[in-house]
C-alpha cells in the first residue's frame, strides 16, 4: 500500500552539543505531552551519479519509530511531500516495484543502491492545545555513515512538525513562533540543512556537524565524498530539498554579505603580506629585484577560456532535460499543474532544438523533434482536458441562477472527471514506455555534447545566443504573416483547425479557407511560446542576446494571451461537441451543454474575426523592436 502526505515542518540546528536542555514548561499558549522515544535507522539509496539528490528526491529505508517502510521525500514544484511504501512481506529490503515505476523517469533504469546510512536517536513531545494536539516537536540526535566515502558523521537538530491539517495560516504561525521562542532560547537556530542526505555526505553541514571517523577526515576538514559531482547538492531551479523543511530563515542583507567578503579580501591581503615577509626573512632574500641577477622567465599569463556556442547549447539542453525529468517525477504522483509544466519542459526543448538548427546534426534535429512532437500530442491531449475543465466551471458559473440545472452541472462536471482520469492514465502509459525512457536518455547524451557541430564550438556564447534567438523569432514573423489560400487551393490543415471550418463560417471565406485562418493563429501562438522559452533557457545558460532580441521576444510573449483566448476557445468548443455526442448517446438531458456550446461558439467565432488585427499588431510590435527582423542579414 502507497499513502502520500504533504508536509508542513521546519528544522533548526543545536550546534556543539547532543541534547539540547529545553525549558518547555515555557511554551506559550500551549504544553507539551509525555515524550516518546524511538531508535531509527535509515538507508538511503541512489544512481551511481547521484541522479535522485540531484532531482533533490530521496529514498530512504527506515526501520524503527512510527513508519517503518519506504519513503520517497521529495519538492514538485511548491508541493512538498512524502510517498510511504510498505516493506515487501517476501523481501523487507528489496525496493517495491511500484516505487521503482515512480522514479523511473529520474533513474532512468539505473540500478540504486545504498549511499548512506543515518541512525537517529529521537525524542518526540506532542505539542498540545486546548482543543488537542497541534504538533510534534521531534529532538535528533543523529549519527551518519556516508557509505562511499566511508565518513561518519554526527549533529543535532529539532524538528516542529503540525499534526493537523485544518490549521489557518496564522495559527500555524502561532504554533511555530511558540516553540521556536524555547528553542531559540536553548541556543537552536533555523536548520542551514537542505537534507539529513546533504549532510551524510558531506555536501551541508556547517558548525554543527561534526565528523567522527576516520580522525584524519576530520583533521583534514574534507573526505573522499569531496569527489562526488557538485550538481548533486545544488538543483537547476530554486525549489527547496525533498528531504527536512522549509527552515525560518531570514533573507540575508546584501550589503553586510558584501562587507563581510570585503573584510575578508583585506585580512586575506594583510595575511599575505606577513607571510611574504617572514618567508624572505627566514631565506635572507628580498622581493626587490637584484639588477646584476639574470631576468626571469615571466609566466605565462592564465587565460580563462570563455563559453562557446556548444557550452551554451549544452547548458540550456541539460536544465531542460533535468527540468522534464523532475516533472515527470511528479506527473507520476499526481501532483497540480504537473502535467502542464511537464508539456511546457518538452515544448521547450523541441523549440531549442528548432532555433539551434545547424548546430546539432541535421538527422539528429529531426529525429528529436519527432519525438518530442509524439510525448507532446500526449500531453496536449491531457493539457486540453484540464483547460476545458476549468473553462468549464468558468462557465457554469457565469450562468443565471436557474438557467442551468444543478444536475445538469453535475453531469457535466463528472463528464470533465472522467475524461481527465482517462487522459492521465494515456500520459502515464507514454512516461512507462521504452520509448520514453530512451528518448531522455538520448537527450542527455546531446547535453553531454554528442552530435553537436563543430560550428557550435567555433561561435562565441553571444553570437550563438544571438542567432539562436533571432531564429525563434523569424519563426513567429513568418508565421503571423502567413497569408490564407485562395478558395481554389486544397492546403493541408490540423485537426482541430478542419474542426473549427466545419463549425464557424468567416466573411468571404470557405470553411477550408477559415480553417487555414485558424491555424495561422495557432502556429503563431506556438511559435511566440517558442521563442519565449529560447530566451528564457538562453538567460538561464547566462548567454546574452543583445537588449533588442530580448526585448523583441517579451513583445511576443505578450501577444501569447491574446491568441490563447482564441485557441482555448477551439479546445472548449470541440470538447462541448464530444459532449454533446456523448449525452445524446447516453439520453442525457443536452441543454446545458447546448448551451454553453453556442456561446463557445460565438466567443470563437468573434476572436476569428480579431486575428487579423491582433496579428497585423504582433508583427508591427516586433518590427519596432527588430528591424532587421526577417531580412536576411
Amino acid at each position: 500500500m502507497v499513502t502520500q502526505q504533504v508536509e508542513i515542518e521546519r528544522k533548526y540546528d543545536v550546534a556543539g552539543q547532543r541534547t539540547p536542555r529545553l525549558k518547555l514548561h515555557k511554551l506559550k499558549n500551549f504544553t507539551v505531552g509525555d515524550p516518546v522515544e524511538h531508535e531509527m535507522s535509515a538507508t538511503y539509496y541512489d544512481t551511481a551519479d547521484l541522479a535522485l539528490a540531484h532531482a533533490k528526491v530521496a529514498v530512504r529505508r527506515r526501520t524503527g519509530g512510527s513508519d517503518d517502510g519506504w519513503h520517497v521525500k521529495y519538492q514538485a514544484g511548491q508541493v512538498r511531500g512524502e510517498l510511504h511504501y510498505e516493506p515487501l512481506k517476501t523481501s523487507a529490503q528489496r525496493i517495491p516495484a511500484a516505487l521503482r515505476k515512480v522514479l523511473t523517469g529520474l533513474t532512468l533504469g539505473e540500478e540504486l543502491t545504498p549511499v548512506a546510512t543515518i541512525n537517529t536517536h529521537r525524542t518526540v513531545y506532542p505539542v498540545l492545545g486546548e482543543d488537542g494536539q497541534y504538533a510534534e516537536l521531534c529532538l535528533d540526535a543523529v549519527s551518519a555513515r556516508d557509505e562511499r566515502g566511508r565518513v561518519t558523521r554526527e549533529w543535532s537538530e529539532c524538528e516542529v512538525e503540525l499534526t493537523r491539517g485544518d490549521l489557518t495560516q496564522k495559527q500555524a504561525r502561532t504554533v511555530f513562533e511558540a516553540v521556536e521562542s524555547v528553542l531559540y532560547a536553548a541556543g537552536a537556530a533555523p536548520s542551514s540543512s537542505v537534507a539529513k542526505i546533504a549532510r551524510a555526505l558531506g555536501q551541508d553541514g556547517g558548525d554543527s556537524v561534526r565528523v567522527v571517523a576516520p580522525e584524519h577526515a576530520a583533521e583534514a576538514g574534507a573526505s573522499d565524498d569531496a569527489a562526488l559531482p557538485d550538481h548533486a547538492s545544488s538543483g537547476t531551479d530554486d525549489t527547496a530539498s525533498s528531504d527536512g523543511a522549509e527552515g525560518a530563515k531570514d533573507t540575508a542583507d546584501p550589503d553586510e554579505d558584501s562587507r563581510k567578503k570585503s573584510g575578508k579580501k583585506a585580512k586575506a591581503e594583510k595575511s599575505g603580506k606577513k607571510l611574504k615577509k617572514k618567508s624572505e626573512k627566514k631565506s635572507g632574500k628580498s622581493s626587490d629585484k637584484d639588477p646584476q641577477a639574470p631576468a626571469a622567465a615571466e609566466p605565462e599569463p592564465e587565460t580563462e577560456s570563455k563559453p562557446t556556442g556548444a557550452d551554451v547549447l549544452a547548458a540550456m539542453l541539460a536544465r531542460l532535460t533535468g527540468e522534464l525529468q523532475r516533472w515527470d517525477f511528479a506527473v507520476r504522483i499526481d501532483v497540480p499543474d504537473s502535467v502542464h509544466q511537464l508539456r511546457v519542459r518538452s515544448r521547450a526543448l523541441r523549440a531549442v532544438l528548432q532555433a539551434a538548427r545547424g548546430f546539432v546534426t541535421e538527422d539528429v534535429v529531426a529525429d528529436f523533434e519527432q519525438r518530442l512532437k509524439g510525448v507532446a500530442r500526449v500531453l496536449g491531449d491531457a493539457r486540453d482536458q484540464e483547460v476545458a475543465r476549468q473553462r468549464l466551471d468558468v462557465l457554469l458559473e457565469a450562468q443565471p441562477s436557474g438557467v442551468v440545472t444543478e444536475q445538469a452541472k453535475q453531469e457535466l462536471r463528472a463528464a470533465a472527471d472522467q475524461l481527465e482520469v482517462v487522459a492521465a492514465r494515456t500520459v502515464r502509459r507514454e512516461l512507462d514506455g521504452a520509448a520514453y525512457v530512451q528518448l531522455v536518455r538520448d537527450l542527455r547524451a546531446l547535453a553531454a555534447g554528442q552530435d553537436v557541430t563543430e560550428e557550435a564550438a567555433q561561435l562565441s556564447a553571444k553570437d550563438f545566443a544571438k542567432t539562436v534567438l533571432g531564429a525563434a523569432l523569424n519563426r513567429v514573423l513568418v508565421s503571423a504573416t502567413a497569408r490564407v489560400p485562395d478558395a481554389d487551393a486544397a492546403p493541408d490543415v490540423s485537426e482541430m483547425a478542419a474542426e473549427v471550418g466545419r463549425r464557424i463560417t468567416l466573411p468571404g471565406l470557405d470553411a477550408v479557407q477559415t480553417a487555414a485562418a485558424f491555424d495561422v493563429v495557432h502556429e503563431t501562438r506556438k511559435a511566440a511560446k517558442s521563442a519565449r522559452y529560447v530566451s528564457e533557457a538562453l538567460g538561464h545558460a547566462h548567454a546574452k542576446a543583445g537588449k533588442k532580441r530580448i526585448r523583441a521576444a517579451a513583445v511576443a510573449k505578450d501577444y501569447q494571451d491574446d491568441l490563447g483566448v482564441i485557441t482555448d476557445a477551439a479546445v472548449m468548443e470541440e470538447w462541448l461537441a464530444r459532449a454533446s455526442r456523448s449525452f445524446q448517446r447516453t439520453g442525457k438531458d443536452r441543454y446545458a451543454v447546448g448551451l454553453l456550446h453556442g456561446m463557445e461558439l460565438s466567443d470563437l467565432r468573434d476572436g476569428m474575426l480579431e486575428a487579423p488585427e491582433i496579428l497585423a499588431d504582433l508583427v508591427e510590435d516586433l518590427r519596432g523592436e527588430l528591424p532587421s527582423l526577417g531580412s536576411k542579414g
